[in-house]
């Protein structure tokens, strides 16, 4: 299994550290954020269900295994179809930052840090998981897999670096099933087919609500702020039971769409792109709310492009679910991490168009090379086709939020003008 990857000749044992106050300082920074949601003037009835699953402990019921994995390049399916439920391991509290950093020092991302974070704890999520799969799709990821690997049985899915399905599609789909593979031997279990296509299914049936929330939402954005749309949708991956989630993510559909169209709601719409928002590192969402915007769609890997594109199978046979396992996951991921930006610059413009947004704005995470060095490129088509532009560029830390707000009111100014 891991042996594969990793030389177990130079494995460590695992450096767990017990930060009180880091613990707490990471708990104040969620009731903050939640605090500041709760003054949102229209939420769903029932957000709170979704808010305790991003920010509650996660509820294992009758022992189901829990398989933590890192960016949605992963086929999740594959562990629902094992028996166990797949958690997201990004985290976005800026208080565990500096836990990660006295561990992996020097220039990495804040994602990156504290993420890791997690793992120092002994009874951390990661602690609960089974097994950890990471996706080779920064420099960062690739190197955290095996420090990770002291810590839990960990698996790298090594994603080729162009989208090219006539180089990459059979090296692709072999790692998928390597994964799979790896994933049953961790668990004790045999992968069925019968259990794949349900829970292809069952993932298929999260696009589709995904889907129809994010145009109820575009049709009257007052009705649902992005900021409990990006709850919701998180509340999807962190490790709750799916099954749970659609039936509540109905009931908050329903809502939004008796809310109808909104004809006297006037603010500026815009397309989000660039570096994933994790909870609660919400600040670039709160400033565009706060800033007289409404974010109407979005290409983040951890908002609703993560589950936007269900899986297609056009035959039942092995061969044909491992390739449409890896033609979602791998080969229509808009990932940074791919040579060509084209299907990212594809998505921002069709987004563009079909919600008739006004301008782009760009979340770029300090020490995050792969998203920086799409700006140039992003920019530059944007300004050949007249379409207002920001970048903000940030970290975790709440210091320049001022900063942001006034370069963000600046810009908005801008669109305003231009209308």
């Amino acid at each position: 299994m891991t042996a594969e990857q990793f030389d177990t000749r130079y494995a460590v044992a695992p450096r767990f550290a017990g930060d009180p106050a880091a613990r707490q300082r990471a708990e104040l920074v969620v009731r903050q954020q939640l605090q500041h949601l709760a003054k949102l003037t229209h939420r769903p009835g029932n957000i709170g269900w979704f808010e305790k699953q991003v920010v509650g402990p996660l509820d294992q019921r009758q022992g189901t295994p829990l398989i933590g994995y890192f960016c949605n390049t992963i086929p999740v399916e594959v562990a629902y179809a094992l028996g166990a439920r797949p958690v997201q391991l990004g985290c976005g509290n800026p208080a565990l930052v500096q836990p990660g950093e006295e561990v992996l020092s020097g220039e990495i991302c804040p994602l990156a840090k504290s993420s890791f974070a997690t793992f120092l704890t002994a009874d951390g999520t990661p602690r609960k998981c089974a097994a950890v799969v990471i996706p080779t799709s920064c420099d960062a990821k690739k190197k955290l897999g095996e420090i990770v690997a002291d810590f839990r049985p960990t698996f790298m899915l090594n994603l080729p670096p162009e989208q090219n399905t006539a180089r990459y599609l059979r090296l692709a789909v072999a790692e998928v099933e390597r994964m799979a593979t790896f994933l049953a031997d961790v668990l004790g279990r045999r992968l069925r087919r019968r259990d794949l296509l349900a829970a292809i299914e069952l993932t298929r049936h999260r696009s589709v609500l995904v889907r129809r929330l994010q145009t109820a939402r575009a049709a009257n954005p007052a009705a649902l702020s992005v900021r409990d749309f990006f709850i919701i949708i998180q509340a999807s991956f962190a490790g709750a039971d799916l099954t749970e989630w659609l039936h509540e993510t109905t009931r908050v559909i329903s809502e939004v769409e008796a809310a109808g169209p909104s004809h006297t709601h006037q603010r500026t719409p815009l397309i989000l792109t660039g570096a994933p928002i994790f909870w609660p590192n919400f600040k670039p969402l709160n400033l565009i709310e706060e800033c007289g915007a409404d974010v109407v769609a979005d290409t983040l890997c951890t908002g609703a492009q993560s589950c936007f594109d269900p899986v297609v199978c056009d035959e039942h046979s092995w061969s044909a679910l491992w390739r449409a396992l890896a033609q979602r996951y791998i080969f229509a991921s808009p990932c940074p991490c791919f040579i060509s930006q084209a299907t990212r610059l594809s998505r921002i413009l069709d987004l563009v168009a079909e919600f008739k947004a006004e301008g782009v704005v760009n979340y770029g995470l300090r020490l995050c090379p792969l998203f920086d060095m799409e700006v140039y490129r992003l920019s530059r088509i944007l300004k050949e086709r007249r379409i207002p532009f920001a970048n903000m560029r940030t970290d975790y830390s709440l210091e320049d939020t001022e900063q942001l707000r006034v370069r963000l009111e600046a810009f908005l100014e801008t669109v305003g003008a231009g209308t």
